[in-house]
């Protein structure tokens, strides 16, 4: 993140205008938005007023001669050189790098558009040409369906103190708790329960993983645990997107979870079907006191897009994230 992102906040930081952390609280709407599927689309605006729709033919719907695409424009951005427009290749194996159209090339999409019909765009990169297959129809709708959505939503929350996640320190030598019955009640995988990951979080508290689930792949699922240095107080991670039976309130089982020491983050996942590319997701970044709510995602049309390309329904402005997360 570039250093004049940090100028205001310490200015605010200088002058003593933060509040204090148990006044920043963020309004159940925000959290509670959904994206809208409005055809081939998804449509959605998060926290910070950012509103965007992607499209995409869905796989084997139609025999094409060039690669599927899908089509995201940011709702807020139209106006610009490029219309707010960006190509996202869709391929299974791999997610490939975003394309921006020339600005002659989004006004002939944007043209396509309000013609609301399906169609292909050439891209030429270094001699070489390569076709999308990128959606139009239902695209009048969209525009309506944000109009009304920026109407519902017309303020928008800002949260001030900086939260740079903490990192983490795996562990090779670890005891960890043993898990109850009660809290092993879902899990499917013969050796359930069984510790595999910990980590030293900033020094305040021990992160714990426990198998849960036979699979290996898509739709695996593992518990998670925190454990507070101070008091040895052992707790269910209790995310929005937990499942499985409740402790003092909170479930621990994550579906295709993963934390990344490095960076102090966390990702996990509600799946609808991962394979073709919907779902819920959401990051977590930790902090001495916890984990904090840092983004969450959503696709509703199943269209095999990588969950990091799906539309962004809330986006702490708190929260110090990766440059390209």
């Amino acid at each position: 993140m570039k250093v004049s992102a940090f100028l205001p906040l310490l200015a605010l930081i200088l002058a003593g205008c933060l509040p204090p952390p148990g006044e920043r609280k963020i309004p159940p709407e925000y959290i509670e938005q959904r994206v809208m599927p409005i055809g081939a689309w998804d449509v959605g605006c998060n926290n910070l007023g950012q509103c965007v729709a992607i499209g995409a033919i869905p796989p084997r719907k139609k025999v094409m001669d060039a690669m599927r695409a899908a089509l995201r424009i940011n709702l807020d951005n139209l106006n610009g050189p490029n219309r707010g427009l960006t190509i996202i290749p869709l391929d299974f194996e791999q997610r490939l790098p975003d394309v921006t159209p020339t600005p002659e090339q989004a006004d002939q999409i944007w043209a396509k558009l309000r013609e609301g019909q399906d169609f292909l765009i050439w891209v030429t990169d270094k001699g070489d040409g390569s076709r999308y297959y990128v959606p139009g129809q239902g695209f009048a709708k969209v525009e309506l369906v944000h109009q009304q959505w920026v109407k519902k939503f017309p303020t928008r929350w800002v949260e001030s103190e900086a939260i740079v996640p903490a990192k983490a320190i795996p562990l090779t030598n670890f005891r960890a708790p043993v898990l109850t019955a009660e809290q092993l009640a879902d899990c499917k995988a013969d050796d359930k329960g069984r510790a595999d990951a910990a980590w030293d979080v900033a020094g305040a508290f021990l992160l714990f993983r426990y198998s849960c689930s036979a699979a290996k792949g898509s739709y695996s699922e593992t518990l998670w645990f925190t454990q507070e240095k101070r008091n040895g107080r052992f707790a269910a991670v209790g995310f929005a997107e937990a499942v499985g039976p409740l402790t003092d309130g909170k479930a621990a089982g994550l579906s295709e979870a993963y934390f990344n020491e490095e960076q102090g983050l966390m990702v996990a996942r509600k799946a609808v079907d991962l394979l073709r590319g919907c779902g819920l997701s959401a990051t977590y970044a930790a902090t001495p006191s916890g984990f904090v709510l840092a983004d969450r995602r959503e696709a509703r049309n199943c269209n095999g897009l990588f969950s990091g390309d799906w539309v962004n329904i809330y986006r702490s402005p708190a929260v110090v994230m990766p440059e390209h997360w």
